[in-house]
């Protein structure tokens, strides 16, 4: 799967309008500097000192001071009219319309929720190719940012203020982002990871999302999940069928399923959870997760019951 992290490969029409308008603007922009820097170099030389010469001397040339007034004003008003219709392209009124996606921001996490389904996903994004989108954007804690360069839009995410980005992801493909707001120790770990899936796939996924939990498929992994009970795991982490509705923490139902862990900090392997197990703070400094001390027995029969969670 094709991976996209930069500005100048938009994956979305939203972001090729921005760049667009950032080429016009460079365009004219250039060409203001080559026009100065020539006059300059033109006046250097032309009117280097020479002895016994001068240069001539202007004054009270009004059709000179109206053009460096008027072509400076014309440029201005275009570059206005430019930004004001592309931020209306990129950006029109949300007023009515229902989200597609609410994303959340945790210290350090991202919570997910897909309103027409009722789905709930941590982390990993997954969206349709082709459909306008509406996302919310709201914060659990403190001021976060979420920035996915090559959908050419910083949101501020700020407590009490939700916002809202519209988007049409124009190709298929694994889109890598991060909180760009300081938000505290965890923030350099505070990955984001956009899978954009043809509308089939997009669906099939939403589908098995919307499943519980399967229930634990060995005696170990059985052993996990009693575990998961006793170790109050559940005070936190919700897990559907499992009798839990913990939300302060990341939703674990198909846990098993998503490529990284700790909001991409890990690859998702048996041997990343348990490490994760043992010691959270030595991989994600300032997590909120505690370390819950639990023996090298428990560390693996509670990973194959996480890692059995697809």
């Amino acid at each position: 799967m094709d991976a996209f992290t930069s500005v100048l490969k938009p994956g979305t029409k939203e972001a090729g309008d921005i760049l667009s308008a950032f080429y016009i603007v460079l365009g004219i922009a250039t060409l203001i500097f080559i026009i100065v820097a020539g006059l300059v170099v033109y006046a250097v030389i032309k009117f280097r000192r020479r002895k016994g010469r001068e240069p001539g001397q202007l004054s009270e040339k009004v059709w000179l001071e109206v053009l460096w007034i008027t072509v400076p004003l014309v440029i201005v008003i275009g570059l206005f009219i430019l930004a004001v219709r592309v931020m209306l392209q990129v950006n029109p009124p949300s007023l009515g319309h229902k989200p597609d996606l609410t994303v959340v921001a945790h210290q350090w996490w991202w919570e997910l929720h897909y309103p027409p389904s009722g789905v709930t996903a941590a982390n990993e994004i997954h969206l349709p190719v082709g459909k306008h989108l509406l996302l919310r954007f709201e914060s659990a804690d403190v001021i976060h940012g979420f920035w996915v360069p090559s959908f050419g839009q910083k949101i501020d995410v700020i407590p009490g203020h939700p916002n809202t980005m519209w988007l049409t992801i124009t190709r298929p493909g694994l889109y890598l982002g991060t909180c760009h707001s300081f938000c505290g120790m965890g923030h350099a770990h505070m990955g984001i990871r956009v899978f954009a899936q043809s509308p089939e796939d997009f669906s099939a996924w939403l589908a098995h999302q919307s499943r519980p939990a399967s229930p634990p498929s060995s005696v170990e992994a059985a052993q996990g999940a009693e575990l998961f009970r006793e170790k109050n795991c559940v005070n936190c982490h919700s897990i559907s069928g499992f009798m839990t509705t913990g939300r302060e923490a990341p939703d674990l139902t198909h846990v098993g399923s998503r490529t990284t862990l700790a909001a991409g900090t890990l690859a998702n392997t048996p041997e990343n959870m348990a490490k994760w197990l043992k010691d959270p703070q030595a991989v994600k400094m300032g997590v909120l997760m505690p370390e819950i001390g639990l023996e090298p027995d428990q560390i693996k029969a509670l990973s194959a019951y996480l890692e059995g969670l697809k």
